[in-house]
Formats: structure tokens, sequence, C-alpha cells
């Protein structure tokens, strides 16, 4: 019997039983590159396996078109690699990315590791399967671990899935939608605080966002720059006294000298009553 690995057949592959001494069911490329150590002939047959020519999805556009064609090559993969349930699982979870990869997370742990339904909640989630565009707009909501920003985002995308004309329709459409963000956001403070501003749509209500988020970025760099700045020495911040000048310089009479010893004669010169002034001071000594 022929390797599936070998020359002849390089569209199909699969793990030979006898090459690798396992009487199990088939398993993917992929799940065996993860598992196979590095130069062995298993991890060399990956790159003609159908699962290797995917590329992964991030969820980021929120294009259902793109989302139903990736999916629809992903079964395709699956079927020409003969791949398991629990294979399909493992094998989805690896080609998922940012956005999309923490939408896995969120999922059950029942829901992850069987394959319809894991299939069945991403159609659900990103190719608009069971779900109108219109519901998921006037029923979305902030998520706690999400910024009023990246909120406003998301929202964008769902306003125009459910062709809602947010960004160039008439101001009503555009104020509502504005409005809408508003209710939704479960941040009272800051929801007072742009419904005082009366924005007029939502590039506005985007430039605001922005403004707040670089405004909080520069406070917090500000707190940590203060907080590892070294204390400056006493001797650097030592005020400034202006040099005395030879009046204030003289000596200030004793408790037993007479105070109007210190006054200077008119007729008397600078140098007599400096004289004058140290020889009470030595008295007094």
């Amino acid at each position: 019997m022929e390797s599936a690995g070998s020359q002849d057949h390089p569209e199909y592959w699969e793990y030979d039983p006898v090459d690798l001494d396992m009487r199990n069911a088939r398993r993917t490329a992929t799940t065996a590159a993860s598992i196979a150590p590095i130069g062995s002939p298993a991890v060399q047959r990956v790159k003609i396996s159908a699962i290797s020519d995917l590329k992964e999805f991030t969820g980021k556009d929120h294009d259902d078109e793109r989302a139903r064609g990736w999916i629809s090559k992903v079964k395709s993969a699956f079927t020409r690699d003969q791949a398991t349930d629990e294979e399909k699982c493992l094998t989805f979870v690896d080609l998922l990315t940012g956005p999309a990869r923490n939408w896995h997370r969120q999922l059950s742990r029942s829901t992850r590791a069987k394959w319809s339904d894991l299939l069945r909640s991403f159609q659900t989630q990103y190719c608009g399967v069971g779900v109108s565009a219109m519901w998921q707009y006037y029923h979305a909501r902030k998520r706690s671990d999400k910024t009023p920003l990246e909120y406003l985002y998301r929202l964008n995308v769902a306003g125009m899935r459910a062709r809602l004309k947010i960004k160039d329709g008439d101001a009503k459409t555009r104020i509502e939608h504005v409005e809408h963000f508003i209710e939704t956001l479960d941040e009272p403070d800051l929801a007072d605080q742009l419904t005082l501003l009366r924005l007029a749509d939502a590039i506005q209500l985007e430039d605001v966002l922005l403004a707040r988020e670089r405004a909080k970025s520069r406070q917090k760099h500000s707190t940590e720059s203060s907080k590892y700045r070294p204390k400056s020495s006493g001797r650097r911040h030592r005020r400034f006294r202006p040099a005395l000048s030879a009046r204030s310089r003289s000596p200030a009479p004793g408790p037993s000298a007479d105070p109007t010893l210190t006054i200077r004669d008119p007729k008397e010169s600078l140098s007599e009553h400096m004289w004058r002034l140290r020889a009470t001071d030595l008295k007094c000594l």
C-alpha cells in the first residue's frame, strides 16, 4: 500500500499508520505539527495538507461575506483531511487571532468542545445567521472590558450592517445614532457630559472620545514619571540671599550696649562710625 505522503499524490495527505505506528483514526496535519518533534517527517508533510493553506481569521472587518467564504474553506479542508470533530475544534481555534480569538475564549467549554455547536456560534457571530443586523444594532451594549471609543467603533459597524446612514444620512439619523450610543454606554457620568455637548454625529463623538483618551494617557504618563522622579537635594534649591551691605554687616549691640551708640552722627565719617561700633562691641564681650 502506497503511503499517502508520497510524491505521487501531493494534493492529499494523511498519516500512514504503518510509518507512525498509530492505530487510531487519522489526524490532520495541523494537529500533528503541534505534537511532532521539529525535523520529523510529520512536520515536513504539513505543507501538503489542505488545512495548512488556510489563512487566519481575525474578525476585525465584520464582513459577513468574507466570514462565510472563510468558514466554507475551513469546512472543505476538514473534509479533505478527514478530520475528526475533536481535531476540527483544536485546529479551528489555531486559525483564530485577534478579536476572533477573544470571542472564542468567551464561549462555554461545551461549545468549544463540540464542532457543530462551535460552527453554529461562529456563523451566528460573524456570518449573520439567525440574527438580523437591525436586532444586533439596537441590542448592542458596551462591554466592561472595552473603552467607550472601542464601543463606538463596534456600534458604527453594527449600524452600517443594518444599513443605517449613520455618517452620511440626514441630521435626524445621525443624531439618533449618537443618542443610541449614549443610552447604551453604561457610564452615567460620561453619558451626562456627552449629552450636554449636543453632538451632531458620530464624527464629532469620535473626536471627543479620542481627546478624552489622549488626556487620560497623558495624565497616566505624568503620574508614572513623577513616581520615579529622583528627589532633588536641598542644596540645589537653596534660597538666594543677597550680599549684605557694610551697614547691615555691622555687629548688633550686646545686651548691655546702648542702642543710641549704633546711630551714626551726621558729623561722623563712615570709618569713624564703624570704629566706634567695633569698640562698643568689644566692650560688650
